[in-house]
């Protein structure tokens, strides 16, 4: 039996680019605003909107009401409510069109899952999020029926990068971390964690805001991850090399 029996990957960012497309799609719904008749410069609504998504996080929901709240505390804005709710309410529109219109996986993903298929190795998706956002996005990407196990943190109560998140994982399969790989795109939420189980630690340069080719950032030998990668098709040669070391080793 081979001794690899599970692939487990991140979501955002490793199996599509969720960074870009929330940025498109942010600018698509202050672009919806001006176009109403919201009095602003656009490229100073897109630094605003910048700083908001910097102080409260991408997942917020809330990036447009937080946006006509700060417009109002200045002295030459003054958006009445009803003016707030069609401003708020266009952008929304404009925003999940942007993201439901072009919402993919990047190139290399689908070939990679069907060939794990084939091989009889199981699949998971490790990710944090909102249960209902992040099946969305699954369904949206028509990966669904190539994914055995979808673990989201806001489901079970374990956010990364706690390494729980990793053997609940383990557990559902009843597999060991030696016979796992796990492929992430951010060495302190997927990498570290995974390798905390033991976990053959695969990490993905996809050029997103994580990529320590892009930050520049230092990782400690402790912490850094086994194998590196630029396309998901490399992932079928670490397989190989890593049954043949398990082979030799039972020779």
């Amino acid at each position: 039996m081979c001794p690899i029996k599970l692939v487990g990957f991140d979501l955002d960012d490793c199996l599509f680019d969720s960074t870009g497309l929330s940025q498109r799609a942010r600018i698509k719904g202050i672009d919806a605003m001006i176009s109403l008749g919201l009095k602003i410069e656009r490229q100073k609504a897109l630094i605003l909107i910048q700083e908001i998504v910097a102080e409260y996080g991408s997942n917020s929901s809330k990036h447009y009401n937080y946006f006509i709240r700060r417009l109002n505390q200045h002295e030459n804005y003054v958006i009445t409510f009803n003016e707030q709710v069609r401003y708020i309410t266009a952008a929304v529109m404009a925003y999940h069109a942007q993201k439901i219109k072009h919402i993919q996986l990047y190139d290399d993903v689908l070939k990679c899952l069907e060939k794990l298929k084939k091989s009889s190795i199981k699949t998971a998706i490790i990710t944090d999020g909102i249960p209902i956002k992040q099946y969305e996005k699954i369904l949206r990407l028509g990966i669904d029926d190539l994914i055995d196990l979808v673990v989201i943190s806001d489901e079970i109560g374990i956010r990364k990068p706690n390494p729980e998140l990793y053997s609940y994982c383990l557990k559902k399969f009843k597999v060991k971390g030696h016979e796992t790989i796990y492929v992430g795109d951010n060495i302190y939420k997927d990498i570290i964690p995974a390798k905390h189980n033991k976990i053959h630690s695969v990490y993905i340069h996809r050029g997103g805001k994580y990529d320590i080719n892009i930050t520049g950032e230092t990782i400690s030998e402790e912490n850094r991850p086994d194998h590196e990668i630029l396309k998901l098709d490399e992932l079928f040669n670490i397989i190989i090399d890593i049954n043949k070391k398990f082979y030799i080793g039972k020779v």
